[in-house]
């Protein structure tokens, strides 16, 4: 078992609050990772400390064996951890297929030669379509991404990640504003790149049907702390999770999602 990503009794403080108290996580290369708990138990924060937007307080992280506890968040990039947000990031007066190539060019080495040779620029292309694609957007290349729907910018916003050659995607609540049509077309996208098994995912979500469909392993945060991981199915029977974060929803719910 190889283990892509780790932390070892990562904590943050502000004042005199701590918001991540000695989490110490091993999360296995190509899987996807669910992380949960109730508003405030320090999921967000954890994804800042693990993209590099904050520094703990102690403890250290891990990434292919690297300790990456001090890089920054252009170097932790550099290395394959890429990060979405709440709000989508992307370039909106440029169209789809320009938003991916430059992701692709950010990250190509080779394109900074003084005189980028033609083969660079075609094969760029090809990565550009063959990652519109891979996020249900073919089709899209001259839409601008200002006009893109919701749902579409997500989609973008994935599609640039990958083309950013990126291994370990940190994505906080994909689905959040996304209206309940859109909602199953980034689903798709998600579950066909875990199927793939070239990337380990880790998500943010707070639809337990989603969580139990996509997720190989939950995490489960509360007040901070690590409460819980393992197999989904057998953390969502814990009495601790039920009393902390699932409370006065029934078992059986849980389990059809």
């Amino acid at each position: 078992m190889e283990h892509i990503l780790e932390t070892k009794n990562l904590s943050v403080s502000f004042g005199e609050h701590d918001v991540i108290k000695d989490v110490t996580l091993k999360i296995e290369r190509g899987k996807l990772i669910s992380i949960i708990g109730p508003n405030g138990a320090g999921k967000t924060t954890l994804f800042n400390l693990l993209s590099g937007q904050i520094s703990p307080t102690k403890g250290d992280i891990y990434f292919k064996n690297e300790k990456i506890t001090k890089l920054s968040v252009a170097l932790r990039a550099r290395r394959g951890i890429g990060r979405s947000f709440q709000l989508t990031n992307i370039f909106p007066e440029l169209t789809v297929l320009e938003n991916i190539r430059l992701a692709i060019q950010s990250s190509d080495s080779d394109y900074y030669s003084i005189l980028p040779r033609l083969s660079f620029m075609n094969r760029q292309m090809d990565e550009a379509n063959a990652f519109m694609e891979k996020c249900m957007l073919g089709g899209k290349e001259e839409v601008l991404a200002q006009d893109l729907a919701h749902g579409e910018k997500r989609k973008l916003e994935l599609a640039m990640l990958l083309a950013l050659k990126t291994e370990l995607l940190l994505l906080d609540e994909p689905t959040a504003g996304i209206s309940i049509e859109e909602i199953p077309a980034i689903l798709e996208v998600i579950e066909n790149i875990k199927k793939e098994g070239l990337y380990t995912i880790v998500l943010i979500e707070h639809k337990m049907d989603m969580v139990m469909h996509l997720s190989d392993m939950l995490v489960v945060l509360f007040n901070g702390e690590l409460l819980a991981s393992g197999n989904p199915q057998e953390i969502i029977k814990d009495e601790r999770v039920q009393t902390a974060y699932l409370g006065g929803l029934h078992r059986e719910s849980i389990k059809t999602g």
